[in-house]
């Protein structure tokens, strides 16, 4: 059956949301809506996402191996190996994937269905398919902004710990260094069952409120949402910082990719404020 009007235009809200927190504004917007489309929901090979995985996985590698290369000049080959394989890894790519809400706005089959876990897997190859799709419609710099402001707490705590993150220690470090206030974290819900119950928190840094992480205990829970609120407050520092290049670059009358930042929410999730820039 044809979709309706109605269907086309929820659709269509749902992309302009996920767009806003990837960070990019799509020019092409047909290249995200087949990068969320899964095997599972097609049955004809050259609609899914599998090429664009394949794509995606090599401009991770290129994006974050570029990053480490250059921030670590004094690493081996050996280190700066070991640490981008953990932050391009199935786990490190599902967890940001689930972060942006992938889940919801991806084309699924029947055998994905909406109330079991999806597996890790399907997360991280949606992440590389939207990176990919990133790169097909800005370029290289596009695609290397959009994995560096969603990866880049990862690069970090990784490089720096040798281990999985802690978002929220490095929450701490950069709220009292850059704000000077300490976050604290707030629940906003626990649904489900007593044995697989699924937390909703969100972080607090002052008065503002940050958007909400997910998991299955209050820790996992606290974790993302430290995680998300890094990624909104490493977005707002960049692009406070290349604000001068940004006016020359503008004065000049040079063309560049649109982006704009993710919105801040409320506990809730809903937008409460939006900031867009252009950048190089």
């Amino acid at each position: 059956m044809p979709a309706t009007s109605e269907t086309k235009r929820i659709s269509d809200t749902s992309c302009l949301r996920l767009q806003d927190r990837i960070g990019y504004c799509f020019q092409a917007p047909a290249l995200l809506e087949r990068a969320l489309t899964h095997p599972s929901s097609t049955a004809e090979d050259d609609r899914d996402n599998e090429r664009m995985e394949f794509l995606g996985d090599a401009i991770l590698n290129l994006c974050v191996g570029q990053a480490l290369y250059e921030r670590y000049p004094h690493w081996n080959e050996g280190e700066l190996t070991q640490v981008k394989s953990a932050v391009v890894s199935t786990v490190s790519l599902a967890r940001a994937g689930e972060n942006l809400g992938l889940r919801d706005v991806g084309r699924l089959g029947k055998g994905l269905p909406a109330h079991e876990p999806l597996p890790p897997s399907v997360y991280a190859n949606l992440f590389e398919a939207v990176c990919a799709a990133v790169y097909l419609d800005g370029g290289l710099e596009a695609a290397r902004a959009f994995v560096l402001r969603i990866l880049g707490p990862e690069i970090r705590a990784i490089a720096e710990n040798g281990r999985e993150p802690n978002h929220k220690s490095s929450l701490q470090q950069l709220a009292q260094k850059r704000e000077g206030v300490t976050p604290h974290y707030r629940m906003i819900s626990a649904t489900g069952p007593d044995h697989g119950k699924i937390f909703e928190i969100v972080a607090v840094i002052g008065n503002r409120k940050f958007p909400a992480g997910h998991g299955r205990s209050k820790k996992e829970a606290e974790q993302a949402a430290a995680r998300r609120a890094l990624e909104v407050l490493e977005a707002e520092y960049a692009l406070a910082e290349s604000s001068q290049a940004i006016s020359i670059s503008s004065e000049s009358g040079r063309l560049s990719p649109r982006y704009h930042l993710p919105k801040a929410t409320n506990g809730n999730g809903h937008a409460a404020a939006e900031s867009e820039a252009s950048g190089t």
